[in-house]
This record gives structure tokens, C-alpha cells and sequence, in this order.
């Protein structure tokens, strides 16, 4: 049997419901006899009435169970679309309970209510070890008090469940404890620098009692950020070292500078951002001393905020210029020479 296991999708509009049906069609195109959705299906208990009728219509469409639990951005008690859902997908409420999927595979689940009440998780099912037992649910995983929803891994291996698909945590991660296999399948697709990396929903095939887990992507958008060092770096150089960096289709990418370079990279940095349109983050040894800089209160520093101020409102060769003008201002006043 194969299930496909996600959740956060975060679903905000209609226009966010894609991410949704390419879930829905990799569940088909894959054989999976179910679609298991760990929390935070939508971003707010509200959607407005356009998005719910066409989310309740393409759940409908799905053609095979789905199974939810609520998370804390769409909590059960006050979203009302959750007591319109179609026969086909069922939404675990606040006490445990479960459902068989058949061949042996039974589902446990249960929904938080108003997304903010503070309770732990605790042994709550006692299992007869026979079959696959998985429990699905949204929380924070071995979270200390005052975290959002703490879930015990150690409590939920001990109940004697095989697998555990918890979401609420939007970077992906397995780990076992016990028995149990915990996975957070993070968020499916990233919206922003804030969620980089690969993104992935998840096929668990259940074979003879054992479950095997694999990763597959769906994301159109990949949000990742590439580290490149400038160390020694005049500006010419600074620009062919950030060009070199290879971009794979369809990333939303961002370079880090890293290093020492010998130029200020600011130059290299206007000339790449207008010609690839890509974010930079000066994160180089020069961008930390000045910022250190104007914190200063020091001739330096009063000398670097004026000019910074100054740079920042000029533009093209003016900008240039008020620039060499800070390098030279600051030799100056450390008695350095060019």
C-alpha cells in the first residue's frame, strides 16, 4: 500500500490551490491509496467564499480518501469549511480516534482547537503490535513548555505506533525513536527566503509490516542561497567569481558573499543585480567591519554614518565617487595610505 504523506500547505487563495491538485495528481499518478495531510491545510480559519467552494470541489475530485488533522493557522472549532468537507475526507477531531485504510494499516489521529490552547502529548493508545499503526498530528516535536502544542516522540513511540507524520514544522526531518519512525514533512513547497532548500511531500509505502519512506519534489519554485567567497577579489573578479556560480532552472536563488576581498564588492554587486536580476547579501568582512563601524562613537563611525547616509541617496557615478571617497576618508583617519 502506498500512502502520500504531507502538510502545511498554508493555502491562502485560489492561486495557492495548485499546490494542492499537483499533490492530488502525484497521489493518482503514484498508486496511493490515500492522502494523509498532517495540519495547516489552509493559512487562516477564514478563506473567503470563492476559495472554499473551489477547495471543497477539488477535494471532492480527489477520487480517494484524505485524511487531515487541523493545525494552529486553521483550528478546528473555527473553521467552519472543515464541518462542510465531502464524504471522501475525514478530519480527525480533538479526542483520538482512528480509521482502518485497510491490509492491516490503521491511521490515528486528532486536531488541536483554537490553535493556541497549551497541552502535551501524552501515551494516549496502547496498541496491540500487530499491523501498521500511524499516527498523524500537528505540534511542536519534544517542544519545552510554552512551545506551540508539545509532542513527545518518546510517548508516541511507547504507544506503539510505526509511524508518526506530525507537521507544524516546516523544515523536513526522519528520525526513529524506538520503533517509531517520526517524520516531519515539512512544508511542500517554499514561499521565501525564510524557507529555503528542497522542499518535498513524501510516499510511504507499507510492505509486511515495514514502512519505506521517499521523498518526492513537486515544487515549481525552489527558494536556495549559494555561498561565494570573494577572498582577495578586485571588483572584475568579484563579478566573474559571483557569474560562475551555477543556478539550476527554476530556483529563486540568492549568493551570499563571503570573505575578505580586496575591492568593495558593492560595484560587482549593482552589475550583477541588474543584469540577473538575483538578490545578493553582502555578508563579507568589509559589509561586517563597516556595520560594526558605524556603531562606533568614534570619529570613524560619526565620519562612516554621514557617508553612508550620503551613498545611499546618490546613484550612478555620484555614488561611485562618494564611495572612494569613504575608502579614502577612512585610510585617512587611520593613518593608513591607499
Amino acid at each position: 500500500m502506498k500512502l502520500l504523506l504531507t502538510a502545511d500547505l498554508h493555502i491562502k487563495n485560489q492561486e495557492n490551490l495548485s499546490l494542492l491538485q499537483r499533490i492530488i495528481d502525484t497521489a493518482k499518478e503514484d498508486g496511493c491509496k490515500a492522502i494523509l495531510i498532517g495540519g495547516d491545510l489552509l493559512d487562516s480559519p477564514f478563506p473567503d467564499e470563492q476559495t472554499e467552494r473551489a477547495l471543497l470541489s477539488m477535494l471532492e475530485g480527489a477520487g480517494l480518501p484524505i485524511l487531515m488533522v487541523a493545525g494552529n493557522h486553521d483550528p478546528l472549532d473555527l473553521t467552519d469549511c472543515y464541518g462542510k468537507l465531502p464524504e471522501n475526507v475525514k478530519i480527525f477531531q480533538e479526542t483520538l480516534s482512528s480509521l482502518s485504510l485497510g491490509e492491516g494499516v490503521e491511521v490515528y489521529g486528532f486536531s488541536d482547537t483554537r490553535g493556541g490552547k497549551a497541552r502535551h502529548f501524552s501515551k494516549a493508545v496502547a496498541t496491540d503490535g500487530s499491523g501498521v499503526k500511524i499516527l498523524m498530528a500537528h505540534g511542536q516535536p519534544d517542544g519545552a513548555d510554552g512551545s506551540y502544542f508539545p509532542i513527545s516522540t518518546a510517548a508516541v513511540a511507547e504507544s506503539g505506533f510505526s509511524l508518526a507524520l506530525l507537521g507544524h514544522v516546516h523544515k523536513w526531518e526522519q528520525r526513529t525513536v524506538g520503533g517509531c519512525r517520526i517524520l516531519l514533512p515539512g512544508i511542500p513547497e517554499g514561499r521565501g527566503w525564510d524557507e529555503t532548500g528542497e522542499r518535498f511531500i513524501w510516499i510511504a509505502e507499507v510492505r509486511d509490516g515495514a514502512i519505506e519512506l521517499s521523498p518526492k519534489k513537486i515544487a515549481i519554485k525552489t527558494y536556495m542561497e549559494y555561498e561565494v567567497d570573494l577572498t582577495d577579489c578586485e571588483e572584475e573578479q568579484a563579478l566573474a567569481r559571483m557569474e560562475a556560480q551555477e543556478i539550476p532552472a527554476a530556483t529563486e536563488a540568492r549568493l551570499i558573499l563571503i570573505g575578505a576581498p580586496a575591492a568593495d564588492p558593492d560595484p560587482a554587486i549593482r552589475l550583477y543585480t541588474e543584469k540577473y536580476g538575483r538578490a545578493v547579501k553582502d555578508c563579507t568582512e568589509q559589509a561586517s567591519s563597516m556595520a560594526l563601524l558605524m556603531k562606533q562613537n568614534t570619529l570613524q563611525g560619526a565620519f562612516a554614518r554621514r557617508a553612508m547616509a550620503e551613498i545611499e541617496q546618490a546613484e550612478g557615478e555620484e555614488r561611485a565617487l562618494l564611495e572612494e571617497a569613504l575608502r579614502l576618508g577612512l585610510r585617512a583617519l587611520k593613518g593608513g595610505r591607499r
